[in-house]
């Protein structure tokens, strides 16, 4: 959640789903989880909150297209494996200057630590309607899933040649190697 912090809002508004992607900073307070962020007052998620304030946070981690190709057998079809982690609780809006301006240098400080001396600094005249013009969002996180996929089920004589394809690709790839060795799936990378 802190490493993938880029994700997915869900909640009610009119009756069906709405989504906003926006940065959040998952972090423990006393003794829980909340999720810190923010959206633009432009933006009626935050309204439909106030009526309905159960939301989903869904953060999206490493993933990865897998080809039949991959594999020794012919008899294989297409999938993807993903990580991935679902946090769903209530949402409460904020308005205040004070509970903003702490929202704020909470994600400031986890995403980009060099801005916080210049954002301190911002005149009242510029800092005050940059504040006007969003909402903060806190989740106090009641129900935490991971969920994933990582061709767990495959045949032991393909994992071999897919390791080290996997070690070997970008980003994703390596990701996916590393928590396949993490949870036990394949066996430990010999150092």
């Amino acid at each position: 959640m802190q490493r993938y912090n880029f994700a997915t809002l869900y909640s009610q508004r009119d009756g069906g789903p709405f989504a906003t992607h926006l940065p959040v900073l998952a972090r423990q307070e006393g003794g829980e989880w909340v999720i810190d962020a923010h959206v633009a007052k432009a933006n009626p998620q935050w309204q439909a909150l106030i009526d309905s304030p159960q939301g989903l946070i869904v953060f999206q981690g490493p993933h990865m297209y897998v080809s039949p190709t991959q594999y020794k057998s012919d008899r294989r079809v297409p999938t993807w494996n993903y990580i991935a982690v679902h946090a769903s609780g209530p949402i409460e809006v904020k308005h205040d200057r004070d509970e903003k301006l702490a929202i704020l240098a909470r994600l400031i400080e986890h995403h980009d630590p060099a801005f916080a001396s210049n954002w301190s600094e911002f005149e009242e005249k510029l800092r005050s309607p940059l504040l006007d013009a969003i909402v903060g969002l806190k989740m106090r996180v009641k129900t935490l899933e991971g969920k994933f996929k990582l061709n767990q089920h495959r045949l032991a004589d393909d994992r071999a040649e897919l390791q080290e394809e996997y070690r070997e690709g970008d980003e994703n790839r390596r990701e996916i190697a590393y928590w396949m060795e993490k949870l036990g799936l394949w066996p430990a990378r010999e150092r």
